[in-house]
């Protein structure tokens, strides 16, 4: 099959990893994919994690398109993550062009139906999204389809060689608080059964604040990093006893988070708040907290019994591979067959 897929891509954005993770997996199943997105200098707010794939063509910016690349290459599948984010009125003008030579799917990232007429303007042959709280699309879209948000592979790392190339302590245990993509630190101080045997880890942008910087206690260690690499998210993984992401709700609705179903596989323990509604569709897979005591008694229940730490990995891995990007994959692919059948 081919499939061209406009989105943003090797950047720190929800389309992008969801993206990731999907393309990939069609590329090993075998199937001819190209990638359109945004022209790096055209970007400049985005932090980029990686070097393109040679399949990747960089041909737009927030208000222009160069129409070229996408026109003269091979698709039989056309498909658009988050409309919202694309040069929408550019889009529009060739979207003519490509209906009558592909099928044309839109995976949605909204939270609500948009109030802005210019969503609906285009007639699109499959509609999907990947929340369940997005089922106000089958009001406007009847048959908009629902397919998860798919996981990254099971992987495994060593963990003393992982800190070793990080530059890390060997000898203690590493709760790694991950401090990009909007998660903010939470949890500042160790109680005093982890301080002696634990490392609380900060990896924070050059631009974040942390009043900690330059005069960190001694179980305390903050590090900058720009945007990690999917390598060197995974190195952090690897090195890690347990991973705090905390990114709590404001007053408006958000859909599931995708740095979640990232670290989702790298056999480390995820610890994230109990009423946060980026978090909802998991259960056993990860540890909740209500508050920073609550955090730190299940912090210290998990470093000092393996037992724990297992069960949560475990519970993990059979929720990573029941949704692993290999198996998203192919229910789109199904759906894409469906689409192609009624041209």
């Amino acid at each position: 099959m081919k499939i061209a897929v406009m989105t943003s891509w090797n950047d720190e954005t929800g389309a992008a990893v969801h993206a990731k993770a999907l393309v990939t997996a069609w590329v090993e199943k075998g199937h001819k994919v190209t990638v359109f997105s945004f022209l790096k200098e055209e970007c400049r707010e985005c932090k980029f994690t990686g070097k393109d794939e040679r399949y990747v063509i960089r041909c737009f910016g927030k208000d222009f398109i160069d129409p070229r690349p996408i026109l003269t290459s091979e698709f039989d599948l056309f498909v658009v993550e988050d409309l919202r984010t694309l040069p929408v009125e550019q889009f529009a003008r060739i979207f003519p062009l490509i209906k009558e030579r592909a099928r044309t799917v839109h995976i949605v990232h909204e939270d609500k139906l948009p109030e802005e007429p210019w969503f609906y303007q285009f007639l699109w042959d499959k509609v999907v999204y990947f929340d369940e709280r997005q089922e106000f699309l089958k009001d406007v879209y009847p048959d908009a389809e629902f397919i998860p948000f798919p996981c990254f592979p099971v992987r495994r790392g060593d963990k003393y060689e992982s800190r070793k190339r990080l530059g890390l302590p060997t000898d203690k245990k590493i709760i790694f608080t991950f401090c990009q993509k909007g998660y903010m630190p939470y949890l500042r101080y160790l109680c005093d059964e982890l301080k002696l045997k634990a490392i609380l880890l900060f990896v924070v942008s050059s631009v974040f604040e942390m009043v900690e910087k330059g005069s960190e206690p001694p179980w305390m260690i903050v590090r900058e990093e720009e945007a990690l690499s999917d390598e060197r998210f995974d190195e952090y993984l690897f090195a890690s006893d347990a991973v705090i992401f905390h990114k709590y709700q404001n007053r408006f609705h958000r859909l599931v988070s995708a740095a979640i179903f990232q670290a989702m596989g790298a056999g480390c323990p995820i610890f994230i708040p109990q009423r946060s509604e980026y978090f909802q569709p998991l259960k056993d897979e990860v540890v909740y907290y209500s508050d920073t005591e609550d955090l730190c008694r299940k912090l210290s229940a998990l470093l000092e019994d393996e037992r724990i730490a297992e069960r949560v990995i475990e519970a993990e891995e059979v929720y990573t591979r029941m949704r692993s990007a290999d198996k998203i994959a192919e229910r789109y692919i199904d759906v894409f067959t469906e689409v192609l059948k009624g041209r």
